[in-house]
């Protein structure tokens, strides 16, 4: 009697050979393995360290480089604060180069030291030619006359700044007023004096055909000023 052999999954036919055919070898799988990993596992790690630690060592060469020398025209900067009045002194500027030179921009520390500051400047601003007072005087401008006034109230000064607009008033016995310069451009505002009295007169540009009757004003002593 002729025994029949069972195998597992089936019958053997000519459909499970060929599915057994089309499957990879087992060395085929395992070569396909390492292929993938070389392509996106390990290897592709290892660049990517390789490539970070680089990074970070040209990173430390350029910070440990020393930095390069700054290019361009030498100008005078102030090293300080300053208030408006200040004389200028060879420690508070100092020579710099820059690569955008403002129009006016003072180079030669001769052209600055012992002149005066007409406005507050800060440390670090470029030193230009409208910084710097007048010898001759503030300039009023075209049409304008400057004119120093009394006012009646001095506590008015510590309001005001260089560049500000006022109207300038007078008033007579009766208690009428009258304004004798409608739009004044405040000029010159002194220091609080740190003693002694407090009477701080400024410097106003006024119209050229009220500088008259405001003198004869501040004379009188009753100038007051009004913000316009």
């Amino acid at each position: 009697m002729t025994r029949r052999r069972w195998r597992s999954g089936g019958q053997a036919g000519p459909g499970n050979r060929g599915a057994r055919e089309l499957r990879p070898r087992w060395y085929e799988r395992i070569r396909q393995s390492v292929a993938d990993r070389r392509r996106g596992g390990r290897l592709a790690r290892t660049l990517r360290r390789v490539a970070a630690a680089v990074l970070v060592l040209a990173a430390g060469v350029i910070a440990m480089s020393p930095a390069q020398a700054a290019t361009g025209e030498p100008v005078l900067v102030f090293s300080a604060d300053l208030p408006i009045g200040a004389r200028l002194q060879p420690q508070d500027l100092q020579i710099v180069p820059t690569g955008r030179l403002p129009d006016g921009a003072i180079a030669e520390p001769a052209q600055a030291i012992g002149r005066e500051l007409a406005g507050a400047a800060r440390r670090g601003e470029v030193l230009t030619d409208v910084r710097l007072t007048d010898p001759a005087g503030p300039d009023p401008g075209p049409g304008r006359v400057a004119v120093p006034v009394r006012p009646s109230d001095p506590a008015i000064v510590d309001l005001l700044g260089p560049g500000m607009h006022v109207a300038v008033v007078t008033v007579d016995e009766s208690g009428a007023a009258t304004v004798l310069a409608a739009d004044a451009v405040v000029l010159v505002v002194p220091d609080r004096p740190d003693r002694g009295s407090a009477d701080r007169p400024i410097v106003l540009a006024v119209p050229a055909e009220s500088a008259d009757q405001l003198v004869i004003a501040t004379v009188a002593g009753s100038v007051a000023l009004r913000f316009t």
